[in-house]
C-alpha cells in the first residue's frame, strides 16, 4: 500500500511540474536545449525552427520572422507593417518598439527641378509624375538646390536664403528657417542616420558644400548664431573630391543604416579617373567617402532610394538606375526638357532582404 501511494504521488508532482512548465513559461534563459534546432517543453520555437510560422500568422503582411534569444516568442524585427491588432504577449510589439525596424512596403522618391516637383512611386511603375510649380516662394529666388524628407515624411528644401517646407501634394513652399548672411552655398541636402552616436536613430539634416565637399550638421534653431556644425569633408586633403549633386541616407535594418553621395574630382572631369561621377558610401559622422565606382554619368545632381539602387537624376534630364555594390549605372529614361536639381526620400525606404 505505501508503494502504491508514493507512487501515486510521484505521478501527481511530474504531472504538476509539466502543468507549472506550461503555464508559467516566462523565463528560458537557463533552458540549455534553447538553441539546439529543436523546439522542446516549454519553447515555441528555436533557432530557425519556427513550427511553421511567418510574418502573415502574426498579422504582418510580410518579411523574415525570427525566434527570439530565449526561444520563448517570436522576433518580428524585420516582419512588414503589421495590419492587425493580433499582436500576442509572445509577440514583440513592431509597432512601438523603436528599436525595432519596419520599412515601408512603399516610398515616393520626390524629385525637383528649379521650378517644379516631381515624384516617383517605384512600388508602381518608373513614370516621372507631376506635382506642380514651387508656390510661395519670394521674388528672385534661386531655387531648390535640393530637397529632403524625413523619416516622418517631411519635405524641405534648401536655397541660398535658407529652408523650406514643402507641401508635397501642392508644392506649396513656407519658409521655415532664415540662414545668416555668408552661409555655405550647399550643393547637397539630405537627412541623414547615424551622424549621432548617442543616438544612431535620430534623422540630422546634413548639407554638403558645392566648394569643397564640406560635411555639415544643419541645425535650424534662431537661438544660434552659427546653425552650421563642420564634421569633416569626403576624406579631404587626401584625395579631391567634392559633392557632385546629392546625399541620400537610409535605415538598413534595426540598428544598421547607409548613406550614399555622389563624388566628382575637384578637377572637374577633365583628369584620368574623373571622367563621370563617382557613388560613394560615407561615414555618417565625418563625412569620410568610400569610393564603390564611376557611375557613368556626369552631374548626377539628385539621389534617391528603393529596393535594392540608388535612383539618379542628373543636370542634362537623365534618370539613371545606380547599383550600390558597383556604381554601374543604367538609362531609365531621358527627359531633353529639364533639368533636375534635387531628390530625395524617406530615411526609412523600402529596402529588399
Amino acid at each position: 500500500m505505501k508503494l502504491i501511494y508514493s507512487s501515486l504521488l510521484i505521478s501527481i508532482l511530474a504531472l504538476s511540474c509539466v502543468e507549472s512548465s506550461e503555464n508559467n513559461n516566462t523565463n528560458n534563459v537557463n533552458n540549455l536545449s534553447c538553441g539546439n534546432g529543436s523546439i522542446d517543453q516549454g519553447e515555441i520555437c528555436d533557432g530557425n525552427n519556427l513550427a511553421g510560422h511567418d510574418c502573415l500568422d502574426e498579422g504582418f503582411l510580410g518579411g523574415a520572422l525570427m525566434c527570439s534569444s530565449d526561444c520563448l516568442s517570436y522576433d518580428t524585427t524585420f516582419c512588414n507593417n503589421n495590419t492587425t491588432n493580433n499582436t500576442t504577449n509572445n509577440t514583440t510589439n513592431n509597432t512601438t518598439n523603436n528599436t525595432n525596424w519596419v520599412p515601408p512596403t512603399n516610398s515616393r522618391v520626390y524629385v525637383n527641378t528649379k521650378d517644379k516637383l516631381y515624384y516617383i512611386d517605384p512600388g508602381e511603375s518608373n513614370d516621372l509624375v507631376e506635382i506642380g510649380n514651387f508656390t510661395g516662394m519670394p521674388d528672385g529666388y534661386s531655387g531648390f538646390y535640393d530637397i529632403a524628407v524625413d523619416e516622418d515624411g517631411k519635405l524641405i528644401g534648401i536655397t541660398d536664403d535658407g529652408l523650406y517646407v514643402i507641401d508635397k501634394e501642392t508644392a506649396e513652399c513656407t519658409l521655415d528657417f532664415s540662414f545668416p548672411e555668408s552661409s555655405p552655398h550647399f550643393f547637397a541636402l539630405s537627412y541623414v542616420k547615424a551622424v549621432d552616436p548617442e543616438n544612431i536613430h535620430a534623422d540630422k539634416l546634413i548639407g554638403a558644400s558645392a566648394e569643397d565637399g564640406e560635411w555639415v550638421l544643419i541645425e535650424p534653431d534662431e537661438m544660434l548664431q552659427n546653425p552650421f556644425i563642420h564634421l569633416g569633408y569626403y576624406d579631404y586633403p587626401d584625395y579631391w573630391y567634392v559633392s557632385s549633386g546629392d546625399i541620400v541616407s537610409i535605415q538598413t535594418g534595426a540598428e544598421s543604416f547607409k548613406t550614399y553621395s555622389t563624388l566628382k574630382c575637384g578637377s572637374y572631369y577633365e583628369d584620368s579617373g574623373c571622367e563621370s561621377d563617382w557613388l560613394a558610401e560615407i561615414d555618417a559622422e565625418t563625412g569620410d567617402a568610400r569610393l564603390i565606382g564611376q557611375t557613368g554619368y556626369q552631374q548626377i545632381f539628385a539621389l534617391g532610394f528603393w529596393g535594392d539602387k540608388v535612383y539618379g537624376f542628373t543636370k542634362y534630364g537623365e534618370y539613371i538606375l545606380i547599383n550600390v555594390d558597383t556604381a554601374e549605372s543604367e538609362l531609365v529614361q531621358e527627359f531633353t526638357d529639364l533639368q533636375f536639381w534635387g531628390a530625395g526620400n524617406t530615411t526609412k525606404p523600402y529596402i529588399v532582404q
